[in-house]
């Protein structure tokens, strides 16, 4: 039997954590469309549209991040050579640059709160977050 209220508890301070995580690691650029672009760019390339879908937001608040990047040069646009009134994404030098320094940041507080923790019980955690992460994405979706 669930125990709704315990785990709702958790879930908030989760969030609450991420949130704390956020705030005290200033970045300039929304990192998960940085990241997201990155993740796409072995493939050649990644449109608007694919960054809507990954994050679930509307195209239009994509497209004001996106130009927010592109306006800081941490993003190119760049034209589809598949259709020419479209355009792909990547990201700059720069770009990379800020991505990767965000990332060790983050990378070294979690590292630090998990100091104590074995290896099983990080793996533990790991499965069990995009397990939850996607059993309440297909929930959502129903």
């Amino acid at each position: 039997m669930i125990e709704p209220r315990g785990l709702m508890e958790a879930f908030h301070d989760l969030l609450k954590a991420v949130r704390l995580l956020k705030q005290r690691q200033p970045t300039i650029a929304p990192l998960g469309m940085l990241a997201a672009i990155r993740r796409h760019e072995p493939a050649g390339s990644c449109h608007m549209k694919e960054l809507a879908a990954e994050h679930a937001l509307d195209p239009s608040t994509v497209s004001r991040a996106v130009a927010a990047l592109v306006r800081d040069g941490l993003v190119a646009r760049i034209a589809d050579p598949a259709d020419g009134r479209a355009s792909t994404l990547r990201l700059t030098d720069r770009g990379t640059t800020v991505l990767d320094e965000v990332r060790g940041r983050y990378e070294e507080r979690i590292t630090a709160a998990l100091h104590d923790w074995t290896p099983e019980e990080i793996a533990t955690l790991t499965a069990s977050l995009r397990r939850f992460a996607d059993d309440l994405i297909l929930e959502t979706a129903r």
